[in-house]
């Protein structure tokens, strides 16, 4: 009922909004609101992206002056370890299609676009070889299954006021809007790459590519640098299991609940090389209903509490370019950083620190290459601790599949981006991973591999 009464506000909102703005002279004397829609804003712009096919021989770019884009790649991952309770090696992989539309060019619907994302994945995790569970080696791994075809995300989006106002409802994940980056994913560890990992695994409500829920939001931008979004998203306890492997999973047989994001966001380009830049900061609340880590333990052994609904989370995040090295927004000395914090009586997952360096274009004669170095403190819930360690004195099953008392983990991450040719990237990597799985009974673990992309 919470979802249903939620979901209909929203739509009930954007409709009015929508309503309001296609009514001639509705916006007349407002200022920000003095044009609803406006055909010489496009309704979707791609990202700019290289093709190993080209324009395949004249269809990419007919079909996009259609207003129809079409993207198609492949990610490996592999990677290999020394440490850890095991040592070995393996690959994760994903073939990506995505569809956007853009209906303002192919059919004269001013400002409206749809989305369509649709992802195959396969492998193996080579940090469950050596035992994490925390924040996987290789992002790509997980999420999404070991099927042929996945649904990622399939929405509509409308743009008003020449893009000052955006709505966007349908099959969608939270971290599609919010605290994520492109930046993120210069790195192969999962504790960045996508959304700081303290956010979807600390809370399910706050899900995740490549798993989508029903939900919307509304973002609106009072000046064009900052921004305020907002959405309602449902919680489904499938997301990230083999009872939703596929994506198609429209009916969330075990919805939970309500997931309410807020994130308020401010993106200067500063001095005379416009530098730029990206700060945000965010909050989430889960209506879902939360039980006591105390509860895995015999009755009369924990301190119990009675389920209560609610789950808190809090973001702040942050990359600058510090030096610009060519024209493109990633082609220079870029300094990231964030914490994330989640309630602890409810999230195995308490605190992630962060920081990294991104360093691209430096060397002219190979302007895509680049290096970069990513720190990562994941601090998990002493109250989950506090239940493990009496459960290993009792010689119990441990819970949140430990082997050992959860503390802390911190990871370690460098790497190198070598542009192999137009549309294929490929970059080695260097991962040291200090407390596996958050836990001192596991070795440090180094793991060596690389991460292969090509665009077609």
């Amino acid at each position: 009922m919470t979802r249903s009464l939620a979901l209909a506000l929203l739509i009930w909102s954007a409709a009015s909004l929508t309503a309001a703005a296609q009514t001639p002279g509705s916006a007349s004397g407002l200022g920000f609101f003095s044009q609803a829609l406006d055909p010489n804003v496009p309704a979707f712009t791609p990202p700019p992206a290289e093709h190993l096919l080209g324009d395949w021989g004249g269809l990419r770019p007919n079909l996009e002056s259609r207003g129809i884009y079409l993207q198609l790649g492949a990610i490996t991952e592999f990677a290999g370890n020394s440490g850890g309770n095991q040592q070995g090696a393996t690959a994760a992989n994903q073939i990506a299609f995505s569809a956007d539309i853009d209906w303002q060019k192919l059919a004269g619907v001013t400002g409206f676009s749809t989305h369509v994302i649709f992802v195959s994945r396969s492998g193996a995790s080579d940090s469950h070889l050596f035992g994490d569970n925390v924040s996987p080696a290789q992002e790509i791994y997980g999420a999404g299954g070991d099927v042929a075809v996945h649904l990622v995300s399939a929405y509509a989006e409308q743009s008003l006021f020449s893009r000052r106002l955006d709505i966007a409802g349908g099959w969608m994940n939270v971290e599609n809007d919010f605290a994520s980056s492109p930046l993120y994913c210069n790195y192969m560890n999962n504790a960045l790459c996508g959304d700081p990992k303290a956010l979807p695994g600390g809370d399910i409500g706050h899900s995740a590519y490549p798993d989508a829920v029903w939900g919307g939001r509304i973002r609106i931008r009072p000046t064009p640098s900052t921004y305020v979004v907002t959405g309602v998203y449902e919680v489904n306890q499938d997301l990230y299991s083999q009872a939703d492997s596929s994506g198609f999973e429209f009916g969330v047989p075990r919805d939970s609940g309500v997931y309410v994001p807020v994130q308020v966001g401010y993106e200067p380009n500063i001095g005379r090389g416009h530098l730029p830049g990206h700060y945000m900061i965010g909050f989430g609340y889960d209506s879902s209903q939360f039980k006591s880590f105390a509860d895995a333990l015999p009755a009369g052994l924990g301190q119990s509490t009675p389920p209560h609904n609610g789950n808190t989370q809090f973001w702040l995040l942050a990359d600058q370019m510090l030096m610009r090295n060519g024209p493109g927004s990633q082609e220079g000395l870029i300094a990231l950083g964030g914490f994330v914090h989640n309630d602890a009586d409810n999230s195995p997952y308490e605190d992630q620190y962060f920081a990294g360096m991104l360093d691209y274009g430096f060397w002219r004669r190979r302007p895509e290459d680049g290096v970069g170095l990513l720190f990562s403190y994941i601090k998990m819930s002493g109250a989950l601790g506090a239940v493990q360690a009496e459960q290993l004195e009792l010689g119990l099953p441990i819970s949140n599949a430990a082997t050992g008392v959860q503390t802390h983990e911190m990871i370690l991450e460098a790497n190198y981006n070598i542009h192999v040719y137009r549309g294929v990237d490929f970059r080695p990597e260097f991962q040291y991973i200090i407390r596996p799985n958050a836990q001192a009974n596991i070795r440090n673990a180094a793991v060596f591999g690389f991460k292969a992309s090509v665009q077609f």
